[in-house]
Formats: structure tokens, sequence, C-alpha cells
């Protein structure tokens, strides 16, 4: 699979973004409530994930295809089997914003592959393609933060990175199903700070 992005596309200003940061929290959550301590990161990004963790003491392993990025493994996360070393399991597989990045017919091998080798933890996120809204106030210490997004009523075109994108050609309902086939389903939903994407939290089913 060929890399998509240069390097410069993780630059500060232009990846970064203020709704990114609210992502980076609600996964860094869910990672640490899972109290692990060796983590698989598919997808380098700008290693803000991984960075944090290890400060927490935990060993984090990265897979990307871009060798620029420095993974640990130069990897295609829908041939995980073939590019890890045989047996090699973690506690919490993270890939975040990732499999989008590969044709939809390819995202069932994905999930296979990451259950595999997810003991038992993995915390899963991709784009929704529609518009978003969110919701926030605070009164007297009282918080309270929701967001949701509307799928846009047509077809995703390939824009040189997505090929595809959760919403009205495939619906929440229907790719949580497909994922069910490989994994519990513990929690889901949109990250209330940016509801562009939309976060599971899973439990491997491959023994």
């Amino acid at each position: 699979m060929a890399v998509q992005v240069p390097p410069q596309h993780y630059e500060f200003h232009r990846y970064d973004d203020l709704e990114r940061w609210g992502s980076y929290w609600y996964q860094i959550r869910a990672a640490l409530r899972t109290a692990p301590q060796r983590v698989l990161e598919i997808g380098s990004g700008t290693r803000v994930f991984r960075s944090y963790l290890e400060n927490r003491g935990v060993e984090v392993r990265s897979v990307d295809i871009d060798d620029t990025r420095r993974p640990d493994y130069v990897a295609d996360v829908s041939d995980l089997d073939n590019s890890l070393p045989p047996g090699l399991r973690f506690d919490c597989v993270a890939a975040f914003q990732v499999l989008e990045h590969l044709p939809y017919e390819r995202f069932e091998a994905c999930l296979a592959g990451l259950a595999r080798r997810a003991a038992p933890w993995c915390l899963l996120s991709l784009p929704h393609f529609g518009v978003q809204f969110r919701l926030a106030w605070n009164f007297a210490g009282l918080r309270f933060s929701r967001g949701f997004s509307v799928p846009f009523p047509w077809r995703l075109r390939f824009n040189g990175e997505h090929h595809w994108e959760l919403g009205w050609q495939h619906p929440i309902r229907t790719v949580t199903r497909t994922i069910s086939t490989y994994f519990e389903v513990v929690e889901r939903g949109f990250v209330p700070e940016n509801p562009y994407h939309y976060l599971w939290v899973l439990r491997s089913r491959a023994g």
C-alpha cells in the first residue's frame, strides 16, 4: 500500500487542531482505563498518544506503512499476521483514524488482524461524513458535553486519503454490526468535542 500523505501533513498548525486534541483526551482516557502494560498503536501520527502513555510507564509499539513516521514495525494493518512476529499480542491495540485509508473491502481483514493481536482490548475510531454539532455547558461545576454528526445524503468520493467514512453509505449501526463479529462492543459514541470522530471500546473475541 502506498503512503498517502507527506511528512508535512502532520505539522502542528495543519494537523493538531483544537478538536483533534479533544480526541486525544478521549483516546488516552480509554486506553488508561484498560490498565495496559503493552500497547500497539496502528498509525504513528504525531506520537501524542504514544508519548503520554510512555510517560505513564506503558510500553508502546507502533505500526505504520510510512517509515518516516519512525514506527517499530513497517507494516500494512490489513496484513498484520505476515508483518508482526507470530503470537505477538498486546494488552490494548489502538487504531485511531486509520482504517478509512484502506478500501472498505479490506475492513474485515483489518478487524480480524486487530482481534488476533488484542489481548483483549482494542480501541478503534473512524471519521463520520456529515455535519457536526456540539452542545456544552458548565454551571456551578456541573459540566455537560455532547456531540453528534448528521450524515450527508451522498457518497464520499476518494480524496487521495479517505476511501470511505461512516455516514449515509456506511451507517454506524451497520459498521458496528461488522465489528461485533470480531469484538464485543463495550462502549461507543461520538467524541463530544470532536464529533467528526466516532470511538469504539472493544474486547477481542479471539482466543
